[in-house]
């Protein structure tokens, strides 16, 4: 997730060069995220559905900005938003997990 936040901080600096390499280096850190959630679902590791699927949107719209740059600042602004929402989704379910003080 730094990755796609660090490329949409380097685009917002006006350096799309930079942004799109820091996008081409995410996309083998997402892959490897995508295929650890589906296997915790496969395995029966207590995975969520839902966080592959956000892992692999991830991964696709990622694709889709680096591979076709015309898209720009649409597709970033589409990954920024899988990132919120899978980051919202991680605290919600930290706060599930914690204690009642």
């Amino acid at each position: 997730m730094l990755l796609v936040v660090g490329a949409g901080l380097a685009d917002a600096a006006d350096r799309p060069l930079l942004a799109f390499y820091i996008l081409l280096a995410a996309i083998p850190v997402i892959a490897v995220a995508a295929l650890s959630a589906y296997g915790d679902v496969v395995a029966g590791e207590g995975g969520s559905p839902g966080k592959t699927v956000l892992w692999t949107v991830a991964l696709l719209v990622v694709i889709a900005t680096v591979a076709l740059p015309s898209l720009g600042n649409i597709a970033l602004i589409a990954c920024l938003v899988v990132v919120g929402i899978q980051g919202a989704s991680a605290l919600s379910a930290e706060l599930r997990r914690a204690p009642n003080a």
